[in-house]
C-alpha cells in the first residue's frame, strides 16, 4: 500500500462497516472461508487490508465533512471546512453557569435563552486558517482524533456566525 494517512479502524468502529468489508473482500477476490484462512495463516496480510480499507472508509467520510464541533462543558467550538481553509466559530463562558455544553439536547436558541436568564455574558471568539500542510483530510482527521471534534449539522456554526 502506497501511503497510510488514517489509523487503522477498531474493531468497534470495524463491525459498524461490515457489510461494505465484506463487499471491500470480495472486489479483492477473497470469499469467508479465504478470509479466515488468511486471518490465521497470514495475519500480517489481514491486517494489511483492513489498513487498506480504513484508509477508503476515512477518506470517504472525511471529504464528506462541512462541519465540526468541539464542546467543553463551558467552551464550545464550531468550524466549519472549505476547500482551501478551515473557519472557527467559538463561545466560552467564564463565570459560574448551569449550561454545560457537552449536553447536546440544548438547541443554540435555548442555550441563548438560558445565558440571558442566567445573565452570563458569553465571549464570542473566531478566527480562520488555512489548513496544514497535510492537507485538508488529515488536518480534519487529527481534528477528530486530538480534540475531539464531531460531525456536525452547522447548525450551532451559522447561529455564532450570524452574531
Amino acid at each position: 500500500m502506497k501511503e497510510t494517512k488514517f489509523r487503522r479502524l477498531r474493531r468497534d468502529e470495524l463491525e459498524e462497516v461490515k457489510d461494505q468489508f465484506v463487499k471491500f473482500l470480495g472486489v479483492n477476490g477473497i470469499d469467508a472461508g479465504s478470509w479466515q484462512k488468511m486471518k490465521v495463516e497470514n495475519p500480517g496480510q489481514a491486517d494489511g487490508l483492513i489498513l487498506q480499507f480504513s484508509q477508503i472508509v476515512f477518506a470517504g467520510v472525511i471529504e464528506k465533512i462541512e462541519y465540526l464541533v468541539v464542546r467543553r462543558p463551558h467552551d464550545l467550538r464550531t468550524y466549519k471546512t472549505g476547500p482551501e481553509k478551515i473557519e472557527m466559530r467559538g463561545i466560552l463562558l467564564d463565570t459560574e453557569t448551569s449550561i454545560d455544553f457537552t449536553k447536546t439536547e440544548l438547541s443554540p436558541q435555548d442555550m441563548f435563552s438560558r445565558m440571558k436568564a442566567e445573565g452570563v455574558s458569553p465571549k464570542i471568539y473566531s478566527a480562520e486558517r488555512a489548513y496544514l500542510p497535510i492537507g485538508r483530510d488529515q488536518d480534519l482527521f487529527v481534528l477528530m482524533e486530538k480534540e475531539g471534534a464531531l460531525i456536525d449539522s452547522g447548525e450551532l456554526f451559522e447561529t455564532l456566525a450570524a452574531l
